[in-house]
C-alpha cells in the first residue's frame, strides 16, 4: 500500500503574499532610517552652530567688559562684516580686534593674528557691531549669524548681545 506524502513547501500565492509583506516592511524600515539620519544631521548642525555662537559671544562680551575703550580706527561699526577694536589699559596697554574674514571669525591680539574663534564646520554669515551712546554711557550691540554644517545639512542660528562699556 502506498501512502501519500504531504506536500512540502509553499504555493506561489503564499510566496507572493510573503514577499509583498516583506517588501512593505523593508520600505518602512529604510524610510525610518533615512528620516532618523536626516534628523540627526539637523540636530548636530544646529548644536554646532549654537555651541560656536555661545563660545564666541562669550569671548567677545567678556573682552568688551574688560576693555578700557574701543579703538574706533580698528573698528568697522554698523556694517557687515564688522570689526571691533578694543584697547586694554588695566596693566600693560594691549589691543584686540575681532573681525570676520572668509566666513571665519578671527582675533588679532596686539596686531598679531591669534587664530580663528570658529571651527571649520561653522560659517559666520553676519557680524555687525553697533555703538550706542546715551550721553551717560556707551554700549556695543553685537549681531552675529552662524551656519553649522554637517554634510549637506546646514542650520542657521542668530545671536544678539549688548554690552555696556565700563570706560575708564
Amino acid at each position: 500500500m502506498q501512502t501519500k506524502l504531504p506536500k512540502k513547501g509553499f504555493s506561489l500565492v503564499e510566496m507572493l503574499i510573503y514577499v509583498s509583506i516583506l517588501s512593505v516592511i523593508s520600505v518602512i524600515v529604510v524610510n525610518l532610517l533615512i528620516s532618523m539620519t536626516s534628523t540627526y544631521r539637523t540636530v548636530v548642525a544646529l548644536r554646532i552652530a549654537e555651541n560656536a555662537g555661545i563660545n564666541t559671544m562669550e569671548r567677545i562680551t567678556r573682552d568688551l567688559r574688560a576693555a578700557g575703550s574701543l579703538d574706533l580706527g580698528e573698528s568697522n561699526l554698523g556694517n557687515n562684516p564688522g570689526a571691533l577694536g578694543l584697547v586694554f589699559t588695566g596693566g600693560p596697554v594691549s589691543t584686540e580686534r575681532f573681525y570676520m574674514e572668509g566666513g571665519i571669525l578671527k582675533l588679532d591680539i596686539n596686531g598679531a593674528y591669534f587664530g580663528p574663534l570658529t571651527f571649520s564646520n561653522v560659517t559666520v554669515t553676519n557680524l555687525v557691531f553697533r555703538l550706542m551712546d546715551s550721553g551717560v554711557s556707551q554700549a556695543v550691540k553685537i549681531d552675529m549669524t552662524l551656519e553649522g554644517h554637517v554634510g549637506a545639512t546646514v542650520k542657521t542660528k542668530t545671536f544678539h548681545s549688548t554690552v555696556i562699556l565700563r570706560g575708564e
